[in-house]
């Protein structure tokens, strides 16, 4: 409970025909010392009506004129989350009993009770009440917050590959369903293979959606038979629409030749870890975005040999690397050694992510490892 709940006055609604029956009550509840509101409704009718205010508990006797047994309980249960209180004569002890497995919280016997009893079974039956809508509430927003996890995780799926000689590793920090960030991976019907990385500008819903809009659109148009720069005319156009930019690139993977086509669209090339370690292109050299209508885009060409791995990183970590000072070991020196040094993925993963972590903007960790898989 709250500092002004606790202060504050509690609202009742007293349910009884008989009118000495409701002075001893209003008399009982002043002698418990609690301050309280008290409405008093004389059937079961006027109680529905006067639940359109809010009402923190509703003391109820089931002796109505214009209900039977425990009708009145269950029509008022259902239309309020109010706590329940049942005042019982003596010779209806039993169905007290009754109307607390029927759903009120308490009951007390008329002509049992003084005001401290009953000013503790109304606490108790409003502080119960409060709790349970708090755990219910919890309860609901843990559940939301689950939807909407399980929403990003199906806008953001894994790579679709078949048969395609290719392995991909993808590692990444969940950004959460705001992340701006985008990547994927789909084998074409060709047999040859595309994979997007990329940024949308910006932050919150905005670029979260143009993310995944782009993304979604992606997977679309490499299932398809268009070209590859057709693919990124398109995507082009749907980032202009949006009013965004995405700074992307699209990594073509042909088994037919061992060959990998880096299309840039403001973004750097990836990184070949091999004996020849480094940047596929000049830094400077990364086309225009999407959505800057541009009608040709860089496209880096490289022969990827088997024990290669591209290295896709988001350009805002290559960016904060190259300003690095000059007597700090640079990114590229780190994952060159590291590529020499182990032939196994995930262990070359995690020395990537070391690195990444050292340059990385708010330490965000997401690339993905590109190569043939053996034959």
């Amino acid at each position: 409970m709250t500092d002004s709940e606790a202060s504050a006055a509690l609202h009742l609604l007293l349910v009884e025909d008989d009118d000495g029956d409701a002075v001893l009550v209003e008399e009982l509840l002043h002698d418990a010392g609690i301050d309280t509101d008290v409405t008093r409704a004389w059937s079961l009718e006027a109680a529905l009506d006067a639940l359109v205010m809010p009402v923190d508990c509703i003391l109820l006797d089931l002796g109505l004129p214009d209900a039977s047994g425990l009708d009145a309980l269950l029509q008022l249960r259902r239309a309020s989350s109010a706590a329940v209180v049942v005042l019982t004569g003596l010779d209806d002890a039993d169905r007290g009993l009754e109307a607390v497995g029927a759903g009120a919280d308490d009951y007390l016997v008329k002509g049992t009770v003084d005001g401290e009893a009953l000013g503790r079974a109304v606490r108790y039956a409003v502080e119960r009440r409060r709790g349970d809508r708090e755990k219910r509430d919890k309860e609901e927003e843990r559940a939301h917050v689950e939807a909407v996890s399980s929403l990003a995780a199906e806008l953001r799926p894994g790579p679709r590959l078949a048969r395609a000689p290719v392995r991909v590793l993808l590692r990444g920090n969940d950004g959460g369903p705001l992340s701006p960030q985008l990547c994927d991976v789909v084998e074409r019907p060709d047999g040859t293979v595309l994979a997007v990385t990329g940024t949308a500008a910006g932050s919150g819903p905005a670029a979260a959606g143009l993310a995944v809009s782009v993304r979604a659109a992606f997977r679309a148009l490499a299932l398809s038979e268009l070209p590859v720069t057709e693919v990124l005319a398109v995507l082009d156009r749907l980032a202009a629409a949006h009013g965004g930019a995405v700074s992307a690139v699209v990594v073509e993977l042909l088994p037919g030749s061992r060959e990998a086509v880096c299309h840039l669209a403001g973004h750097h090339a990836p990184l070949l870890l091999s004996a020849d370690a480094g940047p596929l292109a000049a830094a400077a050299d990364r086309g225009a975005p999407l959505g800057s209508g541009a009608a040709q885009r860089p496209a880096v060409r490289t022969q990827l040999r088997e024990p290669d791995r591209l290295l896709v990183l988001h350009t805002a970590v290559l960016d904060q690397a190259g300003r690095a000072a000059p007597e700090e070991t640079s990114l590229a020196t780190v994952l060159e050694a590291a590529s020499r040094g182990t032939g196994d993925d995930a262990a070359l993963a995690d020395t990537v992510e070391r690195a990444v972590r050292a340059y990385g903007p708010d330490g965000q960790v997401e690339f993905t490892l590109l190569g043939w898989a053996p034959a």
